[in-house]
């Protein structure tokens, strides 16, 4: 589990990637790669966020014989300011961190003040996907609470639904500025968050 905070949230997904390789070089974290003509190393992380969003729950599966409390010590002492492991741990299950990982909590900042019932009562919440069609995802939202002066939300991201759309027609709908989104909880189907999951996989 690791962040992308403190300017981190503004490396696209890619270019995390890129710098994961470098930090184990750093590092010297060893990571199985694959085989054939274009061997790579054995990283597989989650589902991409939102340039500019913030996060405290991405998740990744490396290929490695490095202990868990060997490599978040390394990791932290050579990654970059903003991309930290928050937690490592030894799986001895599969466990998909793109597929598995289905729902997550945000905290937004920036939007009016509303009657978050007005949206849960709804049957429709209308955004435009990629392709610049009309999609209702009202289906893909799950809570909406005041919170500390925000929104908490969970959301779900399939289907087209990224946090960002979900809070620019929030936006759209009820005023506001600076929208601020940051992704405190990543979770699997039935709500649980995703390292409780993980640790249940832990030998």
């Amino acid at each position: 589990r690791y962040s992308k905070t403190d300017g981190a949230e503004f490396i696209s997904h890619l270019d995390i990637l890129r710098n994961f390789s470098r930090t184990f070089n750093r590092a010297e974290i060893e990571v199985k790669y694959s085989a054939g003509f274009h061997p790579h190393m054995l990283v597989y992380m989650s589902a991409p966020i939102g340039v500019g969003i913030k996060s405290f729950s991405e998740y990744c599966v490396i290929d490695t014989e490095e202990s868990p409390e060997s490599f978040k010590e390394k990791f932290n002492r050579y990654s970059q300011k903003g991309i930290k492991c928050l937690g490592a741990w030894t799986v001895g299950g599969k466990m998909g961190v793109a597929s598995d990982i289905v729902k997550a909590q945000y905290y937004i900042k920036g939007i009016n003040d509303f009657d978050e019932n007005e949206v849960l009562n709804e049957s429709e919440f209308i955004i435009l996907n990629r392709d610049g069609k009309e999609k209702n995802v009202r289906d893909l939202i799950y809570e909406i609470k005041r919170a500390e002066g925000g929104l908490r939300c969970i959301i779900g991201f399939s289907n087209g639904l990224r946090a960002e759309k979900f809070a620019e027609k929030l936006l759209e709908k009820y005023g506001g500025k600076d929208l601020d989104i940051t992704k405190e909880e990543a979770m699997t189907e039935n709500g649980q968050p995703f390292e409780r999951a993980i640790k249940k996989l832990c030998p």
